[in-house]
């Protein structure tokens, strides 16, 4: 009894392995959907196009007790308002919609179609047997799947299908592959796993979930040497993509006996990256947070911050001007600047409230706060 358990088991997660949906393939239509926020999202394309039509449509399939699902949100969010009248979001979950209610009613600043799976059977048609949720898929204006991936790295696979450089054959090439690298992580082999992690970074270099997992692996057994090797190695192959500066940043706040790599990081970014203050002004915010007793790395969060605020357009996004203002301040008060960093931190709150962003309007106020009790008690 036990094996034909066993086995009905093993053939349905074939079937659903199969069934799951892959970049090429024809969009599913999401069929039982109830729709608890929002207008429905249409998947397939319009008998008759209209020209205010999205370029691209995604749709996200979480769980909305995960602990990764606020950071989620606020990421649709951000790129709702990147991506404003090119792309269509929506989000999806098998939970509950008394679940879907619960999140929403926290999170009020989240206002894109949210469904619920009401039968629990399109989540597994898209996802299969995946366990890297929140998942995204991008769809065309013809109705073809032509991304996949962890949403995570949603923004990087958007900027690259609006500028056109998203390589769609690799991302045929890839899909297979990277369905097996779960698989590999649970059942331990290494050898195989890098065997098909190279395989992927030679169809895709930097591809965000094999560098991810092969980086797990490398920094979990005492080689962050080697881990930070490999990010390196990609961001010579690609230089352009700002997440693997990030991720040997990462890797070295992780890890202190690599600290003085982060200058080299930090000078290859700025000769590859030349135009982007919103990464900028993360990667100061990070240096700053993340590593605060390190002078090099103060050194360079100054230089990137100075960078951000020259580059920033007088019509950016109140986001992305509260987020460099937080900085600034946060930078002022690291130099002994307390009167400036109070300064800039009141003028980032009133950034915030313009733009209707009230989860970082109480960020903001809380950093004010606490550099208004700093300058009390130093008097």
């Amino acid at each position: 009894m036990e094996k034909k358990i066993l086995l009905f088991a093993a053939a349905l997660l074939a079937a659903v392995e199969a069934f799951a949906l892959r970049p090429g393939d024809p969009v599913e239509e999401l069929i039982g959907v109830n729709w608890v926020q929002g207008a429905p999202l249409a998947m397939l394309p319009p008998e008759n196009p209209s020209p205010d039509d999205p370029e691209f449509k995604v749709v996200v399939f979480l769980l909305t007790r995960a602990q990764n699902t606020d950071d989620t949100l606020t990421l649709l969010n951000f790129l709702r308002r990147t991506f404003a009248n090119r792309v269509r979001f929506a989000v999806v979950t098998p939970d509950s919609e008394t679940d879907v209610k619960e999140l929403l009613k926290r999170r009020p600043d989240f206002t894109a179609s949210f469904g619920v799976d009401t039968k629990r059977t399109l989540t597994p048609k898209y996802i299969g047997s995946s366990l890297l949720l929140p998942l995204a898929f991008i769809t065309d204006d013809e109705g073809e799947i032509v991304w996949s991936g962890e949403a995570a790295y949603l923004g990087e696979a958007l900027q690259k299908c609006l500028d056109g450089t998203l390589d769609r054959d690799a991302q045929r090439k890839l899909s297979p592959l990277l369905d097996e690298l779960p698989t590999l992580l649970r059942g331990d082999n290494e050898s195989r796993m890098r065997r098909l992690v190279d395989s992927i970074l030679r169809i895709e270099p930097g591809q965000p979930t094999a560098l991810r997992i092969r980086l797990f692996v490398l920094e979990s057994s005492g080689r962050a040497d080697e881990a930070l090797k490999l990010v390196q190695s990609q961001i010579k192959l690609a230089p352009q993509v700002t997440r693997l500066y990030f991720e040997a940043m990462n890797l070295i706040a992780r890890n202190p006996q690599l600290a003085s790599q982060n200058e080299a990081v930090v000078r290859a970014y700025t000769a590859a990256v030349k135009n982007d203050p919103d990464a900028d002004n993360q990667m100061a915010w990070m240096l700053l947070n993340r590593q605060p007793d390190d002078p090099e790395a103060l050194k360079s969060a100054k230089m990137l911050t100075a960078r951000a605020k020259t580059l920033l357009k007088h019509d950016a996004q109140g986001a992305l001007r509260g987020s460099c203002l937080n900085t600034r301040a946060l930078l002022a008060y690291r130099l002994g600047k307390l009167e400036e960093a109070k300064t800039l931190q009141a003028e980032a709150v009133r950034v915030f409230q313009a733009a209707d962003l009230p989860g970082a309007v109480a960020d903001a106020q809380r950093r004010l706060r606490y550099f208004e009790t700093v300058l009390s008690l130093a008097r």
